[in-house]
């Protein structure tokens, strides 16, 4: 997308790029910008941000002082990388070409004409990183401690030494409830979960060689890679499971 994009992207009020009706005032900084996005993408970092702007699909305006300012705008495409990437599991080059239509008005009916930036979402979320106690996790799911401490016994959610939980677990408790909801045992979660750790020790042995360069850049264009092979295991999955509950059914 490269230069294109760059020409497509300036702060020039001739030439904006998509979203139009969204403000393009640089006024935001990149930290600013994570917070805005954090609840909808509570996983999202500064380096994500920073690798998005690596290879162009986003592209801030820079300050004398060479500091990044954001607008509006820029929120609202990076909300929708964002949400391509999760909700329909799209690898940023198919992304990049979606947004060169968007920005070329040459979007089919698929696309959105306006994105909204959220501030506040109604739903808590813990920040990434961050330790919960089981108390904790119980309230923002309503699931019980004892259910949870359950999936702490069977090893479906990894606890620290001092008891607490990670913040995926809030995400790990609910799913599974509603598994078990639907009548399957715990116990099939704990298969699910070690099918899980095996596919991540797949993708970061094949990531090794650029985490081994220890640069920044090589450590965000891993990370946004890992995102972007999980996205894809997932996908496969849900195609070979769905295959074989046909079959079986059939």
């Amino acid at each position: 997308m490269g230069e294109a994009t760059q020409h497509l992207h300036s702060h020039d009020p001739e030439q904006v790029s998509w979203p139009f009706d969204v403000s393009h005032e640089p006024t935001l900084k990149i930290g600013e910008v994570k917070e805005i996005l954090s609840a909808e993408f509570p996983m999202l970092n500064v380096s994500k941000i920073r690798y998005l702007e690596n290879i162009d699909l986003v592209i801030p305006h820079r300050t004398s002082s060479n500091q990044r300012l954001f607008s509006r705008a820029d929120v609202e495409r990076l909300r929708f990388i964002l949400t391509e990437q999760r909700d329909r599991y799209l690898p940023l080059s198919q992304i990049g070409e979606l947004l060169s239509q968007l920005d070329s008005g040459r979007a089919g009916e698929g696309h959105p004409g306006r994105m909204r930036a959220v501030e506040h979402d109604d739903v808590p979320r813990p920040k990434p990183g961050t330790r919960l106690t089981k108390a904790e996790v119980s309230e923002l799911t309503g699931v019980a401690v004892e259910d949870i401490e359950e999936l702490a016994r069977l090893g479906v959610v990894e606890v620290d030494p001092r008891g607490r939980l990670t913040s995926h677990a809030v995400d790990i408790v609910r799913y599974s409830q509603m598994i078990t909801d639907l009548g399957l045992d715990l116990r099939n979660i704990r298969a699910v979960k070690n099918s899980a750790h095996n596919h991540a020790t797949m993708i970061t042995t094949a990531l090794a060689a650029q985490l081994a360069k220890q640069s920044p850049v090589a450590r965000e264009r891993a990370f946004a890679q890992g995102n972007e092979m999980s996205a894809l295991v997932v996908k496969l999955y849900q195609a070979l499971l769905v295959e074989n509950i046909e079959v079986e059914l059939d």
